[in-house]
């Protein structure tokens, strides 16, 4: 192997290691003698906006999150879910069954942090019947008018201190309603008043609650005696993983900075929820075609390309605000679509050959993501190479937006310290 081809990727494995932002980052790494083939670029510019997101698909997650709360830098956020429930029990009601009373759980997820928002204060979560169906094989987005499928009035209200609650939210549902079930359980005629059940904020609403389905975590026991009885037996109703379910967001952004597309903004913002994610413009990365383009005589191979992107620590904390814990690079389309692709090297196969999206992990030791487009430059410079423009734009967006609560600001390419920058790195050989 040429041994200043081999400097140099020694050298690329340093660069690419490390999320800080020095500016003359790679220019000491290499000694002075192997330099005369290999020329280290620093940065390449770039430009990047904050976007709202129109939607994001919503259904049939495992997660979800009801509630609402006002942040000081991203403004208010409502967050709702409509399922579906089952009778996991497969009990049955007698003939002469009489409901004494209905029990409704909301199991926490207790596998993450399961509060976001001012968890000292009261809150409410409003319980509504759904007046229509919702369908397990449809596709339902973050921005889905639900209000149109639930009824006018709550049939019950939970209320709450976040901070008292360690393991489930438990509200009473009336005895009529558990009179309905029970007839729609005897009875072969579906009644439409029971297509499930809707979770919304309440009026004292200060937090977003996260639940999961996980372990029949949500669900409602109707409990019921016949004549003779001496004490109630229960049915209970879970959301099952095959029983239809959709999360629903709604942001109201006034007052704030977000969102922005303009160049001189210092901080970008990410937030999960369907609420923002980042375009990034890195047309200036077809100004290194020039040694194709002017040096015929000169070889040139590019070794990495790496997006730092450092968090801005003072608006965000591990205290009151996580940042996001992992975030997906995507493709989004040009045309009128804007349709989303999946970018193939960050997608891997397990050993049946099914692919999934593997996430771009936050750095909390560093404070920043570190995302390799080396590809993407690779495919962008082709691109330019060919005379043409590439076909789609990419986008930096979390990788759970319908199931967390998190949010991250970020430095922009525009702010003076620590910016978001493109470090590439490349060699030029003599032909």
């Amino acid at each position: 192997m040429n041994i200043k081809y081999l400097s140099a990727l020694l050298s690329a494995s340093a660069l690419f290691a490390a999320c800080d932002n020095d500016e003359n980052m790679g220019a000491d790494i290499m000694p002075s003698t192997d330099r005369p083939n290999i020329v280290v670029t620093d940065t390449i510019n770039i430009k990047a906006f904050t976007v709202q997101e129109d939607s994001v698909y919503s259904s049939n997650q495992t997660q979800m999150l009801v509630g609402c709360f006002n942040d000081p830098v991203f403004g208010k956020t409502d967050a709702a879910f409509c399922a579906k429930f089952s009778n996991t029990s497969y009990g049955k009601f007698p003939n002469d069954a009489i409901c004494d009373s209905v029990v409704l759980t909301m199991g926490l997820d207790s596998t993450a942090v399961h509060f976001y928002g001012d968890v000292k204060a009261k809150s409410s979560i409003s319980i509504y019947p759904l007046t229509k169906e919702l369908y397990a094989d449809s596709s339902y987005y973050s921005n889905y008018n639900y209000k149109a499928i639930i009824a006018d009035e709550a049939i019950a209200t939970a209320e709450f201190i976040p901070d008292t609650v360690t393991r489930k939210i438990s509200v009473n549902l009336p005895v009529d309603f558990g009179v309905k079930v029970m007839k729609c359980t005897q009875d072969t005629t579906f009644d439409a008043n029971f297509y499930g059940l809707c979770f919304q904020q309440g009026t004292d609403c200060s937090i977003i609650t996260k639940t999961t389905i996980y372990n029949s975590n949500i669900q409602y026991n109707v409990y019921y005696h016949c004549e003779g009885d001496t004490a109630s037996t229960a049915v209970t109703f879970t959301i099952a993983n095959s029983n239809a379910r959709a999360s629903f967001f709604t942001h109201d952004y006034s007052g704030t900075n977000i969102p922005s597309d303009s160049e001189s903004d210092t901080l970008l913002y990410l937030q999960s929820m369907g609420g923002t994610r980042i375009m990034l413009d890195m047309s200036d990365v077809q100004k290194l075609n020039i040694y194709d383009n002017s040096e015929p005589r000169k070889y040139f191979s590019l070794m990495g390309a790496q997006l730092i992107m450092p968090v801005d620590s003072n608006l965000t904390d591990y205290i009151n605000y996580t940042p996001i814990k992992e975030i997906n690079c995507i493709g989004i389309e040009k045309a009128e679509t804007k349709k989303r692709q999946n970018l193939y090297e960050f997608i891997a196969y397990d050993s049946y050959g099914n692919a999934s999206v593997y996430p771009i992990s936050f750095d909390k030791s560093r404070m920043c993501y570190s995302v390799n487009l080396t590809a993407r430059v690779n495919d962008y410079l082709k691109t330019y190479k060919a005379n043409s423009e590439p076909s789609y734009d990419i986008c930096l967006c979390p990788y759970s937006g319908t199931s967390d609560f998190s949010r991250t600001v970020i430095n922009a390419p525009s702010k003076k310290s620590a910016p978001m920058k493109l470090v590439v790195q490349y060699t030029v050989f003599e032909k």
